[in-house]
């Protein structure tokens, strides 16, 4: 399978609703109050990924902090998940919210994969206080992924680059909750680089990295160095849809990787955090 592992979609009620959204939501207005930024739905990237040859696309929403839209946003998610299969979901949660639990428990039971994208400075929640360890601990009993947006803490500003989980951060939940799998969106934000450090190595064992919007980050080399030091087998090809376009990307991942290493970026690491297969 070819599985575009980080991808975003809207219903058509939030893409009407953009203007409403962007004067609730900071964050969201910080993405999408340019009528430019992309908002696509589960139909627009079911088109873009026939026109990659894509089987599959991770999909998630936007880290709503309101407990209204993420319901809302969650519903409409994981009802196109119903329809359509090659959709995979991850549902939005806030453990800011004080009922945030039974909504998780909630998207699970609806058939949400994980949860993500996370932005836990953007929605005033600690990865590391008591709310983010009792989502962390809902995950790994649950056997499902989290994803974050990690904020590398260097480099040129754009919107939304901050309000993720800091490389520090995600390193410290790596070593408190082992066998949590996590994906560190976006090329990790550097973690990746203290996989050359043997302990951490063991700590960040079960942790991914996606390249979504790579090319807007790091240098061409970037990937193939990613792989290197993490293995073909925890790399997932991500485009950012509708940030980019999963054709687009897809072809351009390949053209970095030898043939081996490609298959599994594109496809079967994705195939295996997601549907529980045994990573040798």
């Amino acid at each position: 399978m070819i599985i575009d592992a980080h991808t975003h979609v809207f219903s058509e009620e939030q893409i009407a609703a953009r203007a409403v959204l962007c004067g609730t939501d900071p964050t969201f207005a910080e993405l999408y109050a340019d009528p430019k930024a992309k908002l696509a739905t589960a139909a627009g990237l079911l088109t873009e990924l026939d026109a990659g040859a894509i089987d599959a696309a991770v999909v998630a929403g936007f880290a709503f902090a309101n407990s209204a839209q993420i319901a809302g946003q969650n519903r409409a998610l994981l009802e196109a998940a119903r329809a359509n299969p090659r959709l995979i979901p991850v549902a939005t949660v806030n453990p800011a919210q004080p009922a945030w639990r039974a909504a998780a428990e909630q998207a699970l039971a609806d058939g949400a994969r994980g949860f993500g994208e996370l932005r836990p400075h953007n929605q005033g929640w600690d990865p590391l206080g008591a709310e983010g360890k009792a989502l962390c601990s809902m995950a790994r009993e649950a056997g499902v992924v989290l994803l974050w947006h990690v904020s590398e803490p260097v480099g040129h500003r754009y919107p939304g680059k901050a309000g993720g989980i800091s490389p520090v951060e995600l390193c410290r939940v790596a070593e408190t909750f082992p066998t949590l799998r996590m994906v560190a969106g976006h090329l990790g934000g550097g973690v990746s680089f203290f996989l050359y450090m043997q302990e951490m190595r063991t700590i960040l064992r079960d942790v991914f990295f996606d390249t979504a919007a790579w090319r807007f980050l790091y240098d061409e080399g970037s990937v193939a160095q990613l792989v290197a030091q993490a293995g073909a087998s925890r790399v997932l090809f991500g485009s950012d849809y509708p940030l980019l376009s999963p054709k687009g990307e897809l072809q351009r991942l390949r053209a970095v990787l030898p043939d081996a290493a490609a298959a599994s970026v594109c496809g079967e690491t994705a195939e295996t955090l997601f549907f529980g297969t045994e990573i040798e």
